[in-house]
């Protein structure tokens, strides 16, 4: 059994009226099984309404199934008396580290956590000082995150996290908001964190270009798990992400796209480099006399 597991998950949302009648139904996760290896890096796909958020909710207790089972390195998540083991094996950052961020100096913020969980003093501050290293924002302790970029403010967040020593981090968008310098800190920060700490990562994202670099990529469509593989074996259907309203990495579409003007490539191309690679044979074999003579 991996460290996240889900069987035959359904979560509903119910509306109810003033009377507590239920006036409607809505299913936002429909028979999901999925098993997370301890130490991945997996990246969550799926459009606006795919059921990728409510999934992440469910992952820490927030949301508890409506049926079917999840589990947190083998506790259920609906045992009441496994709640805070799991909430500490399993961290949650969400999309707006200002929702998450409440200590007027970024080290009593990454400290709070540990805090709460009764941990004694030298070990917080011991805790703080790894985590703050962790995610390369020593420099940055005695600052009021009032002053941080928001990608500072998002690694601050993974920092209090980090502090709470958990053995999944679940991420809910959390570059959503950031511009792409901040995209590049914090995604950058996840897969050090993932290589260096063994921390397993579970990332929701609506940028394709975040899970290129994945060990495991998960595509959701209507509550429901449709695709899973490598980066290469999804992005390679490209058709088929289309068709659930996805994009793909710009260099893979357009790999794609002289794919089907007639070039020899292979499918699920994800880097320049890649494309690269690929195209400069076929032009040398297509047109000989012009790469010839641009090589001089």
């Amino acid at each position: 059994m991996g460290i996240i597991r889900a069987s035959k998950l359904i979560y509903d949302y119910i509306r109810r009226d003033e009377e507590d009648h239920v006036e409607e139904v809505s299913r936002a996760i429909d028979e999901l099984t999925l098993d997370i290896r301890k130490g991945d890096f997996v990246a969550v796909l799926g459009h606006n309404g795919s059921g990728k958020s409510t999934f992440a909710k469910q992952l820490n207790g927030i949301l508890l199934p409506t049926d079917g089972t999840v589990w947190i390195s083998g506790m259920d998540t609906r045992d009441d008396s496994h709640i805070w083991d799991i909430r500490k094996t399993a961290g949650m950052v969400f999309q707006n580290p200002d929702n998450q961020i409440i200590g007027n100096i970024v080290e009593e913020d990454v400290g709070f956590g540990p805090e709460n969980l009764g941990v004694p003093t030298d070990e917080i501050w011991k805790r703080v000082d790894e985590s703050l290293e962790a995610v390369g924002m020593t420099a940055y302790r005695l600052k009021s995150p009032n002053k941080l970029s928001g990608g500072q403010k998002q690694r601050v967040a993974i920092a209090g996290i980090m502090a709470m020593k958990p053995e999944c981090i679940i991420l809910d968008e959390p570059t959503a908001m950031l511009d792409p310098n901040g995209r590049r800190e914090v995604i950058a920060t996840l897969h050090e964190l993932n290589r260096r700490e063994h921390i397993t990562v579970l990332l929701i994202t609506h940028y394709m270009e975040e899970a290129i670099d994945a060990d495991r990529v998960i595509v959701m469509d209507d509550g429901r798990l449709v695709m899973d593989g490598t980066p290469r074996e999804v992005f390679s259907r490209v058709k088929e992400l289309k068709a659930y309203r996805l994009d793909v990495p710009q260099v893979t579409e357009l790999a794609w796209e002289l794919k089907q003007a007639g070039l020899e490539l292979s499918d699920g191309i994800l880097t320049m480099d890649e494309l690269m690679k690929q195209l400069l044979p076929v032009m040398k074999k297509r047109f000989p006399e012009q790469v010839r003579l641009e090589g001089e």
